[in-house]
């Protein structure tokens, strides 16, 4: 659940002070148009294979905007591979290595994010992920199997290393043409209280789950900055 948001926005504060902008627009997937989906499909949260042997990839476009520069354009890929069953906070958990490269004219950098979930597979739960900093949780509620175009629901509440607390909830809206928008918001306060970042994860998705694209767009109350990144699953 947990990105690269806090690596991109504090990265790129340090250039955007000092480097002009190249100008550009990066890309986003539209799916705000088409036929609606029908309301009473039930949409599967995870995709097929997410459990057993999922590895994907995805090549992003999108810019940073804010700061002291108009938006500067950024490209870059991430892979997501479920990685052989672990332990995590006490827990057996199921861990899914997430690696994102990102590039433009200002900034570059490599990202590695290890997520955890539990094992089992009627109580699936987000456990807390390992970075930079380890996030555990402080409490969880299961992630239900499927849902329907207006269900949501909370994860669960997180606190990592540097005493920032992350709330995480879902919601399902609809993606029209057959399919949803499974979107995961994940709002981080500093150890103070006052917000850091939010950051909304969008996965467009048919019914068995399969993911189509993703698009991430944070911001950084700190720096001001908002990052969007989104491309199509390979």
């Amino acid at each position: 659940m947990k990105n690269i948001s806090r690596l991109l926005i504090l990265t790129t504060a340090l250039f955007l002070s000092a480097c002009g902008s190249s100008g550009g627009d990066g890309t986003t997937t539209d799916n705000s148009s088409g036929t609606p989906t029908d309301t009473t499909i039930d949409f599967s949260l995870f995709p097929p294979d997410f459990f057993t042997s999922y590895d994907v990839s995805a090549d992003l476009s999108g810019t940073f905007s804010g700061g002291v520069n108009p938006d500067v354009a950024v490209t870059g890929t991430v892979t997501e591979k479920i990685q052989a069953q672990s332990t995590f906070s006490g827990q057996a958990a199921i861990p899914f290595l997430t690696t994102t490269t990102f590039t433009s004219s200002i900034v570059f950098g490599t990202a590695l994010i290890t997520n955890y979930y539990s094992i089992d597979a009627d109580d699936r739960r987000f456990l807390g992920s390992d970075d930079d900093v380890i996030s555990t949780a402080v409490t969880t509620t299961v992630v239900p199997k499927t849902a329907r175009i207006g269900d949501s629901g909370d994860v669960g509440v997180y606190v990592d290393t540097d005493s920032f607390e992350s709330t995480i909830t879902w919601r399902l809206e609809d993606g029209f043409d057959g399919n949803a928008k499974l979107i995961i918001l994940n709002k981080t306060n500093k150890a103070s209280g006052t917000p850091d970042n939010t950051t909304t994860t969008t996965y467009l998705i048919q019914p068995d789950g399969t993911r189509l694209s993703v698009e991430l767009v944070t911001f950084n109350e700190t720096v001001k900055i908002t990052n969007t990144l989104s491309g199509d699953y390979m």
